[in-house]
């Protein structure tokens, strides 16, 4: 079934024709959405596409609410070095996801589209997608010219900002991955896929500063949890992913 938004709008690029969207109106002003995950291990309990699947509903749910966003495709894969020995975990170069979403941007550009947002789920990305958009506006910016003016992307991590009001909620001693958190969220977005009978509490040896450095997490955590997943509700996935959505919609209302 067709998606659409408060105004009758398709949400979703797949769901247009080449026509329907070379003929809509103000063309510079649509807000292309990408959501980037990974395939990735999340514990005993949780699936390998749980990064993937919140990325794409909190992007869809942002889009349902402010006019004039169209959602691209997922990136399903990652930047995934830390967990690689998990099986299943499918990890992809920095070069390979940087040039994957610099082609995107500049195949936007190339279309006459001005506004991309591009909404990671998945921590591994963050240094990578910010580089390939880089990338894309060095290649758009011809030499000695002010750079690529007329092309705002933008790149929203979705658990940064709304960290500080997440972490009143949570009763482990941290969160991070595969955690109460996450879990939670899960809990509300696809309930059948959580198996809370699997569902422990695991940390890595660090403190704030060094418990997230780059390392084979498999050395140092046997479930891959970071945080206390068996301490998740769908009464804090509820607040939680809120708080994700509106924050997202905050920013495309600002663009």
């Amino acid at each position: 079934m067709t998606v659409l938004n408060k105004t009758g709008q398709k949400v979703f690029l797949t769901d247009y024709t080449w026509k329907e969207l070379s003929e809509l109106p103000e063309k510079k002003e649509l807000k292309f959405l990408l959501p980037l995950g990974a395939t990735e291990e999340h514990g005993y309990h949780l699936p390998l596409g749980s990064d993937t699947l919140q990325a794409s509903k909190v992007a869809q749910m942002a889009a349902q609410r402010v006019p004039g966003v169209i959602v691209m495709p997922e990136i399903s894969y990652g930047s995934c070095v830390d967990t690689m020995n998990f099986c299943g975990t499918i990890h992809i170069s920095g070069t390979t996801l940087g040039s994957l979403v610099t082609d995107i941007a500049e195949s936007l550009y190339r279309h006459g589209f001005r506004k991309l947002v591009i909404f990671n789920g998945h921590g591994g990305n963050k240094g990578v997608a910010d580089t390939g958009l880089r990338e894309a506006l060095h290649n758009l910016t011809p030499p000695g010219k002010e750079f690529a003016p007329d092309f705002d992307i933008y790149l929203l991590n979705a658990y940064e900002r709304p960290g500080q009001q997440i972490s009143p909620l949570v009763e482990g001693k941290d969160w991070g991955h595969a955690c109460e958190i996450e879990t939670s969220v899960m809990l509300v977005l696809a309930p059948e896929a959580v198996d809370m009978k699997q569902a422990v509490e695991e940390y890595m040896p660090g403190d704030s500063y060094t418990v997230w450095r780059v390392r084979d997490m498999k050395t140092v955590s046997q479930s891959g949890v970071h945080g206390a997943a068996n301490l998740a509700t769908p009464k804090k996935g509820k607040q939680v992913l809120e708080l994700l959505v509106s924050d997202l919609v905050s920013l495309l209302e600002r663009i």
